[in-house]
């Protein structure tokens, strides 16, 4: 009978390192699949994320910048208007609807570098429907493609300022999680058009 318990011991323990090394195999399969960092000082906040993708550079580059594509990753926002467009410049609007109430509309310039194949954006302006929730005073970040090997690694960065509010944390840590989803998506995206 003592046999038979050290033996069904031995199996179990057995069966829960196979079932750890899976989890930790896959959660290191997650992390490869794509680098994140999110940092918060007071009303500072900067967010970079990196990816690689075997992929046509000129591909890229056209997803990153022309406006058709972008409404279609951005699918966090309730809308997107192309406002204006000039040669390698473009201003987009963007509004995003959160908790059912609160709305913000934020209007972007994106422009186009192509010898560092790197497209730059700036908030021009951000208004919310609702004074109780967090201002936006500023953003900017880019997106840069690199060739590296056999692929391309794609960066992504934003960093902004943020007024001071009741609400702020809580602003932080949906932004993260919404930074976090839309490098998925968009990476999703990239293979299913580029790849």
């Amino acid at each position: 009978m003592h046999l038979n318990i050290i033996k069904i011991q031995k199996f179990y323990n057995r069966l829960l390192i196979v079932l750890l090394s899976s989890a930790i195999f896959l959660l290191a399969n997650q992390e490869n699949e794509f680098n994140f960092e999110f940092f918060q000082n007071g009303n500072y906040y900067s967010f970079r994320g990196t990816f690689h993708v075997k992929a046509d550079p000129d591909c890229l580059l056209r997803v990153i910048f022309d406006y058709e594509h972008i409404s279609q990753y951005t699918a966090g926002a309730k809308s997107t208007e192309l406002l204006r467009q000039g040669i390698d410049c473009y201003e987009i609007a963007y509004t995003y609807r959160k908790f059912l109430i609160f709305e913000n509309k934020s209007t972007w310039r994106r422009t186009l570098n192509r010898k560092e194949q790197k497209v730059i954006f700036e908030m021009m302006s951000s208004q919310n429907n609702l004074p109780l929730m967090p201002q936006l005073l500023s953003s900017s970040g880019y997106y840069q493609i690199k060739s590296e090997s056999e692929s391309y690694r794609v960066d992504y960065f934003q960093s902004g300022k943020l007024k001071d509010g009741f609400l702020k944390d809580r602003y932080y840590a949906q932004a993260k999680k919404d930074a976090i989803k839309f490098l998925k998506e968009f990476k999703q995206y990239i293979e299913t058009t580029c790849c």
